[in-house]
């Protein structure tokens, strides 16, 4: 009777330790959202304030293995700082 090896991967191990924690934390994520959004419901409902969206795209971002709120700057924030910037150099 052989035994049967298997080769070891650290690319599938850290890709399944990932998939386990957010399986297992997901809960607690979808949780700190909904009372990040309830404790403040005047901050989600206003224009300027995205506090469940931002928090939802940090997770986002924490799953893919990019910088936390990077998403989030890239989408909501550098167009208006680029749009600044631009108002500058034509003063």
């Amino acid at each position: 009777m052989g035994i049967a090896r298997s080769k070891f991967s650290t690319p599938r191990l850290r890709s399944t330790l990932r998939l386990f924690v957010v399986a297992v934390s997901l809960p607690a994520i979808v949780l700190v959202i909904l009372c990040a959004t309830l404790i403040r419901p005047s901050d989600s409902t206003k224009g300027r304030f995205h506090t469940a969206l931002r928090l939802w795209l940090n997770v986002l971002d924490w799953v893919k293995g990019i910088p936390i709120g990077y998403t989030y700057w890239v989408t909501y924030q550098a167009p208006v700082m680029l749009d600044e910037i631009a108002v500058h150099h034509d003063d």
